[in-house]
């Protein structure tokens, strides 16, 4: 009996993907891990990663958007002094848990969500939750990241801004898209960093 052939645009995107990891992904990777390991202290960037996200509770993302976004971003916050602390499929707790404990200093949100909410693996997480918060926590020195749309649905209060001791957290503007995820990602928030620029007029670094 004959066997089938896999297409061959399928093998050189196969072999391409393969010569990719080999070359590029796994040294950042490594070179990442040791700068982890290098970098002292116990302050922390917490990247809560939602499992709800294309049709619910997609538990398979998370890790992907570990995978992803592990080489450059904990370059990016060791540079700044932080450890990268992932939470795969974060729930609302999780959320509180960061928001409370003050070794995290950073924050990132991955997932759906808009300019006033963040949708958790198991629930909303909206600007009203963190105001009734206030008081059981310190503002963060760090900086917030909302990897999510950011249209804006019942205020003009951000997210991240009762969270954060600057009070101008990084956010999109608008429909945000997986690519401008993935550039992100790649790119220690390029994206997200630029649409907050343009919202307050200035830098926002």
């Amino acid at each position: 009996m004959r066997k089938e052939r896999l297409p061959k645009h399928l093998l050189k995107a196969a072999l391409i993907l393969t010569v990719c990891i080999l070359l590029v992904y796994i040294p950042a990777a490594t070179v990442a891990y040791i700068s982890d390991r290098r970098t002292s202290g116990d302050r922390f960037a917490a990247i809560l990663i939602s499992a709800h996200a294309l049709a619910g509770n997609d538990h398979w993302l998370p890790p992907l958007a570990l995978l992803g976004s592990y080489p450059a971003w904990t370059l990016y916050f060791n540079a700044r002094g932080l450890k990268p602390a992932y939470f795969l499929g974060a729930t609302f707790n999780d959320f509180v848990k960061v928001l409370q404990d003050e070794r995290y200093q950073s924050i990132v949100l991955v997932g759906h969500g808009s300019y006033n909410h963040w949708r958790a693996t198991d629930q909303e997480v909206s600007v009203l939750d963190v105001q009734r918060l206030q008081g059981t926590y310190r503002p963060k020195t760090g900086e917030w990241f909302q990897l999510t749309c950011g249209n804006r649905d019942f205020s003009d209060v951000q997210l991240g801004e009762p969270v954060m001791k600057s009070g101008r957290p990084h956010a999109y503007s608008g429909d945000a898209y997986a690519l401008q995820f993935i550039i992100d990602a790649l790119t220690p928030f390029r994206i997200i960093k630029s649409a907050t620029n343009q919202r307050y007029g200035s830098n926002a670094e």
